[in-house]
């Protein structure tokens, strides 16, 4: 992992160390994973509640998709598979639910605390495939940093 990406990791963990609600936490870390890369044209988190996925703080223009429900769309699967999804192209994807037209690639990674998926991260880009697996990697990193931080104050 290249030293950017290690940065990242450490400023989210910074950022979210006096964070007292999971409100704040999220909207800390998402700022900061948005601003990584001008690629990103969506950033936000998704948190289960009950049996289904509620958006959370968010950057990018406004989603109509505010309630998922497990099994459905490329971040229903992720959950509900418990691991991270890279799509290249959305487009050939039947799972992909679209925020928006523009949007070519994405990419989502489960917070999970032990077995439990707790939530994830979602990010689209306008560019088809956008997302490496260094990428993926720096972001199941974050998420462990923000799981950690979850389990701390929750």
């Amino acid at each position: 992992m290249d030293d950017n990406r290690r940065l990242l990791i450490d400023n989210v963990r910074i950022a979210i160390a006096d964070c007292r609600s999971e409100h704040d936490v999220l909207r800390a870390a998402v700022r900061l994973i948005d601003s990584f890369s001008e690629g990103y044209h969506w950033t936000g988190f998704y948190m289960m509640r009950g049996n289904h996925l509620e958006v959370g703080p968010y950057v990018g223009p406004e989603t109509s998709h505010t309630r998922i429900e497990l099994n459905r769309g490329i971040c229903g699967a992720a959950a509900t598979q418990k691991k991270s999804l890279t799509v290249d192209d959305v487009r050939s994807d039947p799972r992909f639910l679209a925020c928006s037209v523009s949007t070519r690639s994405e990419l989502v990674v489960p917070l999970m605390d032990g077995d439990t998926c707790l939530g994830e991260i979602d990010l689209d880009s306008d560019t088809p495939s956008f997302f490496t697996r260094e990428d993926q990697q720096m972001l199941e990193a974050v998420a462990k940093v923000i799981v950690a931080r979850l389990g701390q104050i929750g």
